[in-house]
């Protein structure tokens, strides 16, 4: 009987030539001139970067702020009170109630005591006393209180200081 040789193992249908180990090798070199030519941008970009920086001015320094002292806090709340006044119907209250012949010079806000002080002046008391009494019953005003009343010779005037409390 002859020996017959048996192997069991398959043949292997491929087997890795030349040609696969120069592709392997052409992957690895274009790999590398990849990543050295990343390397060369980043480089570029880093120096881009640093003489942008050097451009730019220096950023401002922080100030810090010391807080208000009492009388400035106290200050500023009776600005933003003034400001909170209902002007519109003050003044809403005050023109409503204004004869033609009345002019008022001046409005002063007192916010704390909720009043106005009003100067009118007319050429005429009875006007000053008509446009009294119809600010009396005129909303948002409450009470009215008469501060003073002047009379002024050059032009003959009349001139009334009053004061007007509001209800909001």
């Amino acid at each position: 009987m002859s020996r017959v040789p048996i192997d069991f193992a398959p043949a292997a249908r491929w087997r890795p030539g030349l040609p696969v180990g120069f592709g392997v090798l052409a992957l690895i070199a274009a790999l590398g001139i990849a990543a050295h030519t990343a390397w060369q941008r980043d480089a570029q970009l880093q120096a881009l970067r640093a003489q942008l920086a050097a451009r730019a001015p220096a950023p401002a320094p922080v100030v810090r702020f010391a807080p208000p002292s009492h009388e400035q806090a106290e200050a500023v709340n009776s600005a933003i009170t003034l400001l909170n006044l209902p002007w519109p119907a003050l003044l809403d209250g005050l023109n409503a109630a204004r004869p033609n012949d009345v002019a008022v010079l001046r409005i002063e806000p007192r916010a704390a005591q909720r009043s106005l002080r009003v100067v009118a002046e007319s050429e005429r008391a009875d006007a000053l006393f008509d446009f009294s009494d119809a600010l009396a019953h005129q909303p948002p005003f409450v009470r009215l209180k008469p501060i003073s009343q002047v009379r002024l010779d050059s032009p003959p005037r009349v001139q009334a200081t009053l004061d007007l409390e509001w209800q909001q």
